[in-house]
């Protein structure tokens, strides 16, 4: 499975002051049929490009990870030009069989012990290698009732290597036959013998005590990409809280062959992160952060969370005549240069969020979604053909309630927040839309209105 989870003009003076040389144009590629062709006898039809976007990046202290938020996002992309490199550790407890446990039998001998992970997808290139090591945490803050902000790295034992695995996407995306029993599909890393044997040798009145004595004896794990490599060109998509996540110990003793112990993830018992850094040196986007331009930016970078978003503002949008808005469909359009943006590998989200700005950088969603709902409101990605023929991403959103209210001044022009949305709660689909000053592929905003 992949988850990449895709001509009226204004007749008052006023309005052509308002909005001058960038204001209103044709609608070309943003399409036709917002309203009945018989109700533009009345309607007016315009579109306002003088949209002040800018590419902000900053810390966002509302995405943290651990507690209900299982699934989780491994691996690393080295090759993306657009945005640069991201890379994503996950972080994670196994719990004991049971209080009290021990190994059937006697004179144990270890056959294997694996670390599986419950694979969902992935997103980018489904053929190309990922190298995995896990090494054994170290850090004392690491428990069940904690949560970890997402670029909060914590510590691990460099000099504990536990295993290493190299594998695709397209390698682990099939269920596996585990000693005779089919399971889901799943990343398996096969961990070194000493520390399986080293398990073998613990006691039921030791650290298999409870979980408490487990835990000081096994912190959990650090499943770590390998960052350094220049071909990373894919993510990982992981479950934690199912049953194919465990550790487990293939052993056999005095009696019997084909024994195995099983150290379940449990939700309520183990401590589980993210850990997810982005560095865009180097990157297109790169020339694009943070510049406080005051004319905006000409390209917008939007990604899932965390990550870049765009914060636009529409001046004077409050100073429109007073009208019956019947349609706003705030457009943004995809650019691309062609193959050099690697778009066939690194996808677009599937929809865009957009909230309004309160007070500060406090948000809101707009009452058109309120009051119309998700499908009414828009942001799903849809594929159009842009003015050099080729096929690209757009996503409108309607803010028709929103600017009536604006005018009645029951609204503020604060203006909005823009950016990429994943049922993730972190992930790397991006994509290269037209700011507020770029020509063809400008955001704009259409409107659709009838004078009283």
């Amino acid at each position: 499975m992949k988850i990449n989870f895709r001509n009226l003009s204004f007749v008052a003076a006023f309005f052509t002051l308002l909005y001058g040389s960038s204001g209103c144009n044709e609608s070309t590629i943003l399409g036709t049929g917002l309203i009945p062709p018989g109700d533009f006898v009345n309607a007016k039809d315009t579109t306002i490009n003088n949209i002040i976007a800018h590419n902000i990046l900053q810390y966002d202290s509302s995405v943290v990870n651990g507690y209900t938020y299982y699934k989780k996002i491994l691996g690393s992309i080295t090759t993306d030009p657009v945005v640069g490199k991201t890379h994503a550790f996950v972080y994670t407890q196994v719990s004991l069989p049971s209080g009290a446990f021990t190994f059937a039998g006697t004179g144990q001998t270890l056959d294997s012990v694996v670390l599986s992970l419950s694979y969902l997808g992935y997103s980018g290139d489904s053929t190309t290698p990922q190298t995995f090591r896990v090494y054994r945490m170290s850090d004392p803050a690491f428990r069940i009732d904690s949560n970890y902000a997402y670029n909060k790295p914590l510590l691990y034992n460099q000099s504990d290597l536990l295993g290493t695995a190299t594998v695709t996407p397209l390698a682990v995306r099939d269920s596996v036959n585990v000693y005779g029993t089919m399971e889901t599909a799943q990343l398996r890393i096969k961990l070194s013998s000493l520390f399986g044997n080293e398990l073998l040798q613990q006691k039921s009145d030791g650290s298999f005590t409870n979980d408490s004595t487990f835990r000081a004896y096994l912190k959990g794990f650090a499943i770590v990409p390998d960052t350094m490599l220049g071909t990373n060109r894919n993510m990982f998509y992981l479950d934690l809280n199912n049953t194919n996540t465990k550790l487990t110990v293939f052993y056999k003793n005095s009696t019997d062959d084909s024994l195995r112990a099983t150290f379940a993830f449990n939700q309520y018992a183990s401590a589980h992160s993210n850990y997810f850094v982005r560095n865009y040196n180097g990157s297109e986007a790169a020339r694009y952060i943070n510049t406080s331009n005051p004319l905006g930016d000409s390209i917008l970078f939007l990604q899932t969370n965390p990550g870049l978003y765009t914060k636009l503002t529409i001046p004077g949008l409050e100073s429109f005549p007073n009208s019956v808005i019947n349609r706003a469909e705030l457009v943004i359009t995809q650019i691309t240069t062609g193959p050099t943006d690697m778009n066939n590998i690194f996808t677009e989200p599937g929809s865009l969020t957009l909230s309004q700005y309160v007070t500060g950088d406090s948000t809101k969603l707009p009452i058109d979604y309120t009051s119309g709902g998700a499908e009414y409101f828009g942001g799903t990605k849809k594929v159009v053909t842009n003015f050099g023929g080729v096929q690209v991403a757009q996503y409108t959103f309607n803010v028709g309630r929103y600017l009536q209210m604006l005018l009645k001044k029951v609204e503020t022009n604060n203006g909005f927040r823009l950016q990429g949305y994943s049922p993730f709660i972190m992930d790397v689909n991006r994509v290269k839309v037209g700011g507020g000053n770029l020509s063809q592929y400008n955001m704009k905003l259409r409107i659709i209105y009838t004078k009283p």
